[in-house]
């Protein structure tokens, strides 16, 4: 058993990002926060800039949800505010293109993983829904994990778009426990199936934990794609509930 420290996948909070970037990020790090992922808003700051703001706040970069492009390309902006901010891994989706071109982007994202080694870096795979679709009688997810290399290609599971695509998310996590730097925490709404706070859905929070004290995550990072609340009030409430949940 191990500890992990706690992020927040700064998408959730993007509205108030746009009016007050540095003070929605102190009120993060004041919450308890420990780290920020982010999904290209860096504030309007240079990366030596927002690498000097994160020290201050005493807060890490947990991730960095980029294109695949970014990573074969070896893009300057990506790679630039990785490397300022010492962000170990580069986290890409493909929605919207993961079945239709799936042969080709095992070989894109093998090639991205080798790329971000090369430079220091991890690439981690964040999956939807639709990686749970049956592609020659497998699990699309699966398939795609077992035709990619272990050691170049991560995984970021999340929570709620496994238990959207019909799988159990406590079993899943388990089953990629080895491959498993960053878990997406992201709750289910009990009524309608909408994202909500975590800890007040159907997903088992006290089980993901466990898991991710057993696997080699070394970051919990909660996100909330809307919400109905106020996006700071969401966030407050579900690290308070993340943070009983632990000390249960």
């Amino acid at each position: 058993m191990k500890d992990f420290k706690l992020g927040i996948q700064l998408y959730t909070v993007r509205e108030p990002l746009k009016d007050d970037f540095k003070g929605v990020l102190r009120e993060l790090a004041a919450m308890g926060y420990q780290g920020m992922e982010f999904a290209g808003m860096y504030g309007d700051m240079e990366p030596s800039e927002l690498a000097a703001f994160l020290k201050e706040i005493g807060v890490s970069a947990c991730g960095m949800h980029v294109s695949l492009d970014a990573v074969l390309n070896c893009d300057d902006k990506c790679y630039q505010y990785a490397k300022a901010l010492g962000c170990k891994h580069l986290v890409t989706s493909l929605a919207g293109r993961f079945i239709q071109e799936f042969d080709s982007l095992v070989k894109k994202c093998n090639e991205a993983g080798r790329i971000a080694n090369a430079n220091g870096m991890v690439f981690t795979y964040h999956n939807h829904a639709q990686e749970f679709a049956a592609i020659d009688g497998k699990i699309a997810l699966d398939l795609f994990y077992s035709m990619t290399s272990p050691q170049l290609v991560k995984a970021e599971l999340d929570t709620y778009w496994i238990k959207k695509g019909g799988y159990d998310p406590v079993a899943y996590l388990t089953k990629y426990a080895s491959r498993l730097p960053l878990i997406h925490l992201k709750d289910m709404d009990k009524t309608d199936g909408s994202f909500t706070e975590v800890g007040t859905g159907v997903i088992d929070l006290p089980g993901v934990l466990q898991v991710a004290r057993a696997s080699v995550a070394e970051w919990v990072i909660y996100e909330q794609d809307s919400c109905r609340r106020p996006q700071l009030e969401s966030a407050g409430i579900s690290l308070n509930n993340i943070m009983a949940a632990i000390k249960a």
